[in-house]
């Protein structure tokens, strides 16, 4: 970890104890914890998601955290004991996770990466293509296209073609002091850059409001990923999370290593898993 996540960190620790009700000071170097939520922060939001979900866990550094449901806490407990946090943190540690919640109707997502950025990591660079977005401008945009924004945000910030949106980032504050930016980029306009173009106006636009700039993605989003970085955004934990109702799977890896690189499942068709259905509808 550079001194720069470090100091992000530690900014961060505070915040974290507050929304998991454990002091992320106190956990123990290379141990997972595991506590049972207050039953009253579930109704306080958490990184941003409300109600607040009935299973979170994060790691950060080598410390691991999972606060859950009283009734959960011993099967959780054991299975903490069982795995590595490097492990647990996988889809395969969803899987176990939601061994025990399924039961109950919650599923386990996860896990995610969030990256943060402020003035010394954030870059400066602008680009002409963006414009700041308003209500009027976005009142056509379709959400189940641009879905990793918000309709109702703090700020937006877009790239249109014409008339037509093809890029948009959009800003909604988790708690003091942090803002989390979401961003959609057109499948045909992707490659141009207009990814780290509206993240990047976003995080100066945070920045300019004496907040903290946040991003999350799943590990599978390499291109995402990529962009988030480009923009000075560093990683400092991963988290997970109980989702009442199905349980969901990401695809398969996005993007390639290098432009034109052609990649190939490794698995024939026949040694697919086909148990996974279509996305529900």
């Amino acid at each position: 970890m550079t001194s720069t996540d470090s100091v992000l960190e530690e900014k961060l620790k505070h915040w974290l104890s507050k929304s998991l009700g454990v002091s992320i000071s106190d956990m123990s170097d290379g141990m997972t914890s595991v506590v049972a939520t207050d039953q009253g922060s579930l109704d306080e939001p958490w990184l941003g998601y409300s109600p607040c979900p009935p299973l979170r866990a994060v790691r950060i550094g080598n410390s691991t955290v999972i606060s859950a449901r009283e009734e959960w806490i011993d099967e959780l407990s054991e299975l903490a004991g069982q795995l590595h946090p490097d492990i647990l943190f996988s889809t395969f540690g969803a899987y176990e996770l939601a061994r025990v919640t399924l039961p109950y109707g919650v599923a386990v997502w996860g896990p995610d990466y969030y990256l943060f950025g402020d003035q010394r990591t954030v870059s400066i660079n602008e680009d002409s293509r963006v414009s700041c977005a308003g209500p009027a401008d976005l009142v056509d945009t379709d959400y189940s296209v641009f879905w990793h924004c918000r309709p109702s945000s703090l700020a937006a910030f877009a790239v249109f073609d014409g008339e037509s949106l093809i890029a948009l980032a959009t800003v909604w504050d988790i708690g003091d002091p942090f803002f989390e930016i979401g961003m959609d980029v057109l499948p045909g306009a992707r490659g141009k850059g207009l990814g780290g173009a509206v993240v990047g106006a976003a995080a100066r636009w945070i920045l300019s409001q004496g907040k903290l700039v946040t991003a999350s993605v799943a590990p599978f989003n390499s291109p995402s990923l990529r962009t988030l970085r480009s923009v000075g955004l560093r990683y400092v934990f991963s988290k997970m999370k109980g989702v009442e109702g199905p349980m969901n799977l990401g695809p398969q890896q996005l993007g390639v290593p290098l432009p034109d690189t052609p990649v190939y499942n490794y698995y024939p068709d026949w040694a697919m898993n086909g148990a996974i259905l279509p996305k529900k509808k």
